[in-house]
């Protein structure tokens, strides 16, 4: 059923958040946070088409659970970088920071154009996972190096590459927010008050 495929990519989530935090004994773990990736798409992306293929759609109930289930994972996911010795705390609270935003501009865009919208500019959820297992498998292979320091603080390549994602989102929302607001503008123009005929007023006779 749907919601099973719903419950793995939910335990999917909590493998990943955990493969990370493992890899404080070993940068092997990070396959079996690759793993975990493939399960989470396959849970994630396929509960809604089983659905549909089956006849059993619930709109309301499927798009409320199909994204109460995305903010969780998103946490897991991203705290279980934060806890690993391959990404700092902080740049992972960035980046949860930055993915909500994208999970709240998918909202308001369905809210204001009844038009659901999960990718912007070719950048959706499967494509996050494709890079984060790449970076995954170029962090194992290069021993997860410290290659920055800012502060004092040193950064390795997943922190990096994790900040540089942050600033990326964060474009992401501001352009193309600033877009929908543009068409958002178009579809719901300001009234013309001074071309509108006045509106006759009926009053109820009092009752005094």
């Amino acid at each position: 059923m749907p919601d099973h495929l719903t419950y793995l990519g939910q335990f999917a989530a909590l493998l990943i958040g955990i493969s990370y935090w493992l890899t404080h004994f070993s940068l092997n773990w990070l396959w079996l946070t690759n793993f975990a990736f493939v399960l989470h798409w396959f849970g994630d992306s396929l509960d809604g088409t089983l659905a549909r293929v089956r006849h059993i759609q619930r709109e309301r109930y499927g798009f409320f659970v199909d994204h109460y289930s995305d903010t969780i994972a998103v946490f897991l996911i991203c705290f279980g970088m934060g806890i690993s010795p391959i990404m700092d705390m902080r740049i992972a609270l960035l980046l949860i920071i930055g993915y909500y935003s994208m999970m709240m501009l998918v909202y308001l865009v369905s809210l204001a154009r009844d038009l659901f919208k999960i990718s912007f500019g070719g950048l959706g959820p499967t494509e996050v996972r494709l890079v984060t297992v790449i970076v995954n498998i170029v962090v194992w292979a290069m021993k997860n190096p410290t290659v920055l320091s800012v502060g004092g603080v040193p950064l390795t390549l997943f922190s990096v590459i994790g900040l540089g994602v942050f600033i990326i989102l964060g474009l992401y929302y501001l352009v193309f927010g600033s877009l929908e607001q543009r068409k958002l503008a178009r579809l719901d123009p300001t009234p013309n008050h001074a071309t509108e005929k006045p509106k006759a007023v009926s009053v109820a006779p009092s009752s005094k």
